[in-house]
Order: structure tokens, then C-alpha cells, then sequence
């Protein structure tokens, strides 16, 4: 794939400043998707609300509020939640549920790939720990570049890069 060659070029090319604790949030692309569809759902389900309560407390009305409520406070709390951490200083990467130190670390390879069900190529991390547990960390966050070339600086020999 294009895309991916040119990232590789990117990443090879790049020289990456040392700093002890380096945080990636999620890129601006997936930061408007999910506002766009979370403030949405919590606008249509707080009309559904007053609705049903004008209604006379209509309980579909309400039901219906109450699920779009959950799944627009859900997005957003996702989009304000995500973070990854790169702590250089105590060798850990650190947020989504995950805190792996570099030691635990037996392989990690960035290589294109599809997460879950979806059926869209992306650039993923997979990391395999000493104990054989593998994980995926998809890069959605802003700053992918620096991002792999930290990790691959400090992982050196373990780190390594699948060409498509």
C-alpha cells in the first residue's frame, strides 16, 4: 500500500527528541468523528426526554432518550479518555489498561493490519510480552511518527518493522 511505504520512509527519516514522559492523545480525524456523532446522540436524546415528558411520561419516548444519553456520553467519554503514555524514564508504556514495562517486552512489530471486526487496513503495534500475551495498539493517536520511532529507539533490537 502507498500509504504504508511512505509512513516507513517517514519513520526511517525521522530522529526523535528525547524526553522522559511523552503522552499521545487521539488524532484530530477520530476526535471530530467521535464529536460529531456523540453530541448529536446527546442532543436527540435530551429532545426524546422532553418529549416523552410532555407526552405525559411516555415511556418509549424516555427509553429511547435514555439509550441515545448512554451511547452519546459513552463516545465522549472515549474521545476524553483516550491516552497513551510513553514513560522513557521508568521504561513503561502506560494508558488504555495497559502498563507494560520495556523488560516484559519480547517482541514488537508495527505492521499493517485489521483490528476487531472491522474490515479496514490500518498501522498497528503488536506487541508480544515474555508470558506469550499479545497485544494490538492501533495507531489512531496524533503523532503516530513519533510514536514508533520512541518506541523504536527504545526497544532497539526487539523492535522491528513489517514491510507490505
Amino acid at each position: 500500500m502507498f500509504f504504508y511505504d511512505d509512513f516507513i520512509k517517514k519513520i526511517e527519516k525521522t530522529k526523535v527528541q528525547y524526553k522522559p514522559l511523552k503522552k499521545y492523545t487521539l488524532e484530530g480525524k477520530k476526535m471530530i468523528v467521535w464529536l460529531g456523532t456523540g453530541v448529536p446522540l446527546i442532543l436527540i436524546g435530551a429532545l426524546q426526554g422532553y418529549i416523552g415528558y410532555t407526552k405525559n411520561y411516555s415511556i418509549p419516548y424516555i427509553g429511547i432518550a435514555a439509550l441515545l444519553l448512554f451511547l452519546g456520553f459513552k463516545h465522549l467519554k472515549n474521545l476524553f479518555k483516550y491516552k497513551i503514555i510513553l514513560d522513557c524514564e521508568n521504561k513503561r508504556i502506560l494508558g488504555q489498561g495497559l502498563n507494560l514495562s520495556f523488560d516484559e517486552i519480547d517482541t514488537c512489530t508495527m505492521k499493517e493490519g485489521v483490528v476487531g471486526k472491522g474490515n479496514r487496513l490500518q498501522v498497528i503495534i503488536r506487541i508480544v510480552t515474555i508470558d506469550k500475551r499479545e497485544i494490538i495498539i492501533p495507531l489512531i493517536m496524533g503523532n503516530k511518527i513519533d510514536f514508533i520511532c520512541t518506541l523504536k529507539d527504545e526497544l532497539k533490537g526487539k523492535f522491528s518493522i513489517i514491510k507490505g
